[in-house]
């Protein structure tokens, strides 16, 4: 088994803004989960992962994130951005595109990536990620799972 990340929500008519986890699993099979969101408040519901800018990330696909992020100064980035392939996504005629893990800064949600809450939690999977990235991993398959 090799590493492998997790994104997993529970999709539901809210008010509030719905959180789930992303779980980083090693080889060994240990795991850590962060407190993580996709999407907007009101745009976590079935049937919203196609709604652009707005719903949560779609799941449904072998996606892949590099252990290596880049900088992004956009507004709600502001820092570190792993950038989710493939890029774009889509379904029925519907695309999705430009999605990645970063800390939720700004606004909380999203609109559409996978956004971590804490800032101590970010900065401890950044350091995971580098850590990785010196084993000579390059990318992690990242799993998406709504119930």
């Amino acid at each position: 088994m090799s590493h492998s990340l997790a994104f997993a929500m529970t999709l539901a008519a809210s008010n509030d803004l719905i959180y789930g986890s992303l779980r980083l699993t090693y080889p060994d099979k240990k795991f850590i989960d962060y407190l993580a969101t996709s999407g907007c408040t009101q745009w976590q519901q079935p049937g919203d992962e196609w709604a652009r800018g707005k719903g949560p990330i779609p799941a449904g696909f072998e996606y892949k994130i590099p252990t290596v992020p880049y900088w992004l100064p956009t507004r709600g980035i502001e820092g570190y951005f792993f950038h989710i392939t493939p890029d774009p996504v889509s379904s029925s005629g519907d695309i999705r595109s430009e999605l990645g893990i970063h800390f939720d800064a700004n606004a909380p949600g999203s609109a559409g990536c996978i956004v971590l809450k804490n800032f101590s939690g970010w900065e401890r999977f950044c350091d995971r990620m580098e850590a990785i990235t010196k084993s000579g991993i390059k990318s992690i398959p990242l799993s998406v799972n709504y119930h």
